[in-house]
């Protein structure tokens, strides 16, 4: 489960290109195995897969992956052979939070030395951007509850920032007074992120956030270079997170599994704003 499928069952995705027909079957990571293929598929029939719906095609494509059997199509969904190292529900968890700290590590284009600020860090992206980020010898500041900064540390960050307890805002000027290189904001709206998040940036710095929380235009008038994050998914990356994952360079999130028919429980967990890790539905 993802942040992406409770807000488009209730109608409140506001990003291009969001208008889902209902009825509609959520759900956009996936784990499983091939039943049939089609003439000249990709895949073979009993093979193990992972991946992820993808979102430039899915309001076009309303069967999604909560549900015993799905369709998939080059077109319609990126995957990649599930590797015997990566247990099913990990590969689940992997797609779309995985693929966007991918992509969202490159487009920062983090280098050794930098620091890096990730507010929401140990949910699903944020955990897998702390790895990537201090895998290149970049400096992580995560802004995490209390209960998650050994967590957080597991994952590669240098400094913790309790929000529940702390101005997140105040404690990263007091450390760094120059400003940080980048910032990834995962939760936060325009208002904080405008207000009190990208002021943090140095002039000529780097700013992402997933929530369409950024102005571009306005952070681009001090030379900060920003943008409103929305991934596409590739059957490369799914690729990458595999190898990746298998050689022990990104550790899986923490997951926490529902059954399908508990899913006002998981939808419960995922709306309450504070998820460790990531949450997986079974329908076994």
């Amino acid at each position: 489960m993802n942040p992406i499928d409770w807000k488009v069952a209730a109608g409140a995705l506001a990003r291009p290109g969001a208008d889902f027909p209902f009825p509609y079957t959520l759900g956009f990571d996936l784990a499983g195995q091939v039943t049939a293929a089609g003439e000249g598929a990709a895949f073979g029939v009993w093979q193990e897969v992972f991946g992820m719906r993808r979102p430039a095609t899915a309001a076009q494509h309303p069967h999604g992956s909560y549900a015993k059997y799905m369709t998939a199509s080059r077109d319609t969904v990126a995957l990649a052979v599930r590797p015997d190292g990566l247990d099913a529900a990990s590969a689940a968890a992997l797609a779309m939070t995985g693929g966007t700290a991918l992509a969202l590590t490159r487009w920062l284009d983090l280098a050794e030395g930098e620091t890096l600020l990730v507010v929401g860090a140990t949910g699903g992206v944020g955990s897998y951007v702390l790895q990537l980020a201090a895998a290149r010898g970049v400096q992580v500041i995560a802004v995490a509850a209390g209960e998650d900064h050994d967590y957080a540390r597991s994952l590669g960050a240098a400094e913790v920032i309790d929000y529940r307890t702390s101005d997140v805002a105040d404690a990263v000027r007091a450390a760094h007074p120059d400003g940080v290189d980048a910032v990834l904001d995962l939760v936060d709206g325009r208002e904080v992120v405008m207000g009190k998040i990208a002021p943090l940036v140095r002039d000529g710095g780097r700013l992402a956030t997933t929530v369409f929380a950024a102005d571009p235009d306005a952070l681009a008038r001090r030379g900060v270079r920003a943008i409103n994050f929305v991934y596409q998914a590739t059957d490369q990356d799914m690729a990458e997170l595999a190898e990746l994952a298998t050689s022990g360079a990104l550790q899986a999130a923490e997951t926490t599994t529902f059954k399908l028919a508990a899913m006002d429980e998981a939808y419960a967990a995922s709306t309450s704003g504070h998820v460790r890790g990531k949450l997986v539905i079974t329908t076994d």
